[in-house]
C-alpha cells in the first residue's frame, strides 16, 4: 500500500510540474520575421524627342529606382505599388496649355526584388508642344502608409 501511495504522489507531483512548466517546455520559439524595408533610390529625369510628321513628340521619362534594404525578405512580383501624381505644371509665360493634361499613374511591379537591392521602374509623360519649364511630382511607394517624395523637373 505504501508503495502504490508513493507512486501515485509522485504520479501528482510529475503532472503538477508539468502543468506548471508546459509553457516553457511545449512551446515553440516563434523566428522573428523580418518586415520588408521598401525605400526610393535615386530619382531622375531624361527628356526624349521623336522625330514624327508633321511635328516632333517631346516624352518626359522618370526613372525611379526602388531599394529592398531588407536583409533576408524576397519582395514578391505584384506586392509593390507606385504612384506618380502630376502636382503643378509651370510654363515660361506664366500662361497654361488648357489643352494639355497630365494624370496620375499607377503601377503594380510585375517583378520581385531580392534582398538588398533595387530595380528602376520608368513612367513616360509625353509634353505638349510648348514645353514647360517645370513640373512638380509626387511619388509614393504603397500608399497611404509608404514613403513618399515630392521632385520637380525643371527644363534646362
Amino acid at each position: 500500500m505504501r508503495n502504490s501511495l508513493e507512486k501515485l504522489f509522485l504520479l501528482i507531483i510529475s503532472i503538477a510540474i508539468l502543468l506548471i512548466f508546459k509553457n516553457y517546455s511545449f512551446s515553440q520559439i516563434k523566428p522573428e520575421v523580418e518586415q520588408p524595408r521598401i525605400r526610393f533610390g535615386e530619382i531622375s529625369f531624361k527628356l526624349r524627342q521623336s522625330e514624327s510628321m508633321p511635328s516632333n513628340i517631346k516624352f518626359l521619362e522618370i526613372h525611379i529606382e526602388i531599394l529592398n534594404l531588407s536583409k533576408k525578405v524576397t519582395l514578391p512580383e505584384n506586392s509593390i505599388k507606385l504612384v506618380i501624381i502630376p502636382k503643378e505644371v509651370s510654363f515660361k509665360d506664366n500662361s497654361s496649355d488648357a489643352e494639355w493634361q497630365i494624370n496620375k499613374e499607377e503601377r503594380l511591379l510585375d517583378f520581385s526584388i531580392p534582398p538588398l537591392t533595387g530595380r528602376i521602374v520608368v513612367f513616360g509623360f509625353s509634353l505638349p508642344e510648348k514645353t514647360p519649364q517645370s513640373i512638380t511630382f509626387e511619388i509614393q511607394i504603397d500608399p497611404p502608409d509608404g514613403e513618399k517624395k515630392t521632385v520637380t523637373w525643371r527644363e534646362e
